[in-house]
């Protein structure tokens, strides 16, 4: 095995689970095990096929928890777009956050938007004031709200990556505080 190359790999959405696909045909290698945090960047494993060692990548925007178990053959025979792991979001500032732009009628808005179906909350708690105020600047990690899931509460902060800035700041929240929200619904809005 003398060639190394790095590719990203495939990437699909099932049943609010995040699913990492193999972007070649080849023997499947050094697979995470359960409880691995995955971010983008990081090494998934390797695909090796005639010679060649494909170092296989974790995209941009993806983050989460490995909950499938790594396969029982050591070198496992994989196709095109075969799932290699399965991630569930991680409860943690920023974890499982998405990012996209909106056409405004000006200009493009930035919005962060929910990981997955809850209850969205500004605050900490009732009387205390919201995590994020207008025309404040926002740093990777910064906290954004609670989102809550059958009474599990989950940190959202500011994660950049894709469209957006290291640095941002925020305009306004995009729903009412304590609103129920579905996946992909826009939570904040930023600028950069």
């Amino acid at each position: 095995m003398d060639a190394h190359r790095k590719l990203e790999c495939l990437v699909e959405l099932h049943d609010g689970r995040t699913r990492l696909l193999s972007p070649e045909v080849g023997l499947y290698v050094q697979a995470p095990s359960v409880g691995t945090v995955l971010a983008a960047g990081q090494v998934l494993g390797r695909v090796v096929r005639l010679g060649v060692v494909l170092e296989v990548i974790v995209p941009e925007t993806v983050i989460g928890v490995v909950v499938s178990e790594p396969p029982t053959r050591l070198r496992q025979p994989v196709g095109y777009g075969d799932v290699l792991v399965e991630l569930k979001p991680i409860s943690a500032a920023g974890s499982g956050v998405t990012a996209s732009t909106t056409s405004g009628a000006a200009n493009d808005v930035l919005v962060v938007k929910a990981p997955s179906s809850g209850r969205f909350w500004h605050r900490p708690a009732p009387g205390e004031a919201a995590y994020a105020q207008a025309g404040q600047r926002l740093a990777e990690g910064a906290a954004l709200g609670l989102l809550e899931v059958m009474k599990t509460f989950s940190h959202i902060g500011y994660k950049s990556g894709g469209v957006l800035p290291p640095n941002a700041r925020f305009v306004r929240y995009a729903c009412a505080d304590g609103a129920e929200v579905k996946a992909g619904a826009a939570l904040v809005v930023v600028e950069p």
